[in-house]
């Protein structure tokens, strides 16, 4: 069966552009790649020639995610077979192919509205990327840009498309009561050894995306970030913690446009020939608690 191998982009909408350059360059570390014609941030992580591009506009939130294919003719069979499964495909026009910097792509909506571009052939830079700010580089390659978390209007056709359509592998999941009488239930899927590409939940959050995570090199570099968030005033929704599932080391800060950002280090990778697929009960074996108030 033909499948998604990696996540491979993401496309923010974003109100305030120079509040979003400033973040992405100066406090996460991101390279600008260029600014499109409308002025939106093309930005890079790695030697791919664009990872993140952020575009002008009043929503803040998620304007597409982008799902790397091995190869054209993997990429044609999923569509064939997303389009038998009776969703709605288009072939992304020429000009979409080349603004996105890949050489083919399909488009569609998953359950929950979210646009979904499915790719290959990504275009690579073409002069390897230095971040000083993250010496250590982020971690991508075979995993991918890294892992985001969608609010899902129904989580069983999510898991559905995600899984039967998309070909992602179940992780684990994570169960567990926030308060009295709110629960809360992820399922984690992964498409290659990064222990999850996208998770989802049913959740009264306004946004398509709870977060979007990035992973270094280094734990001093997560430090690094985490003083550099806290020097830019850019607000912490969590501090370090680590989750039970990934073993991820991270914090969460908000990003100008409301939604999460992830930082992390150490993130557990899947082999599928020994994995076992487990239910938690907690979100965090420790720590991601909200930053304390002074004077509370």
């Amino acid at each position: 069966m033909p499948a998604i191998a990696r996540l491979g982009y993401l496309g923010f909408e974003a109100s305030d552009l120079g509040a979003w350059e400033r973040f992405a360059l100066e406090v996460i570390g991101l390279g600008l790649a260029e600014r499109g014609a409308d002025g939106s941030l093309v930005l890079r992580l790695d030697d791919q020639a664009q990872r993140i591009v952020v575009h002008p506009g009043a929503a803040d939130d998620l304007a597409y995610v982008g799902f790397e294919v091995d190869g054209e003719h993997a990429l044609c069979a999923l569509a064939q077979t997303l389009s038998d499964s009776g969703c709605k495909v288009t072939e992304g026009k020429p000009e979409v192919a080349r603004a996105r910097r890949v050489a083919q792509l399909f488009q569609l909506e998953d359950p929950s509205g979210v646009p979904v571009e499915l790719f290959c052939s990504p275009e690579r830079a073409s002069g390897p990327f230095r971040s000083d700010a993250v010496p250590s580089g982020f971690v991508t390659g075979d995993e991918g840009l890294g892992h985001l978390v969608l609010v899902a209007r129904n989580a069983a056709t999510n898991d559905r498309f995600y899984r039967k359509l998309l070909g992602m592998k179940l992780s684990d999941r994570i169960q567990t009561e926030l308060a009295p009488g709110l629960s809360l239930d992820i399922t984690f899927l992964h498409a290659n050894p990064r222990h999850h590409t996208v998770a989802f939940t049913e959740a009264p959050l306004p946004k398509r995306i709870h977060h979007f995570m990035l992973q270094l090199g280094a734990m001093e570099d997560v430090g690094h970030a985490y003083d550099r968030c806290l020097d830019a005033g850019v607000p912490i929704a969590n501090t370090f913690g680590q989750h039970p599932n990934d073993g991820m080391f991270s914090f969460y800060a908000r990003t100008p446009s409301g939604f999460l950002v992830e930082i992390g280090w150490g993130g557990r990778r899947v082999d599928d020939a020994t994995w076992e697929v487990r239910t938690y009960d907690r979100l965090s074996t420790w720590g991601h608690r909200p930053p304390a108030v002074p004077g509370a």
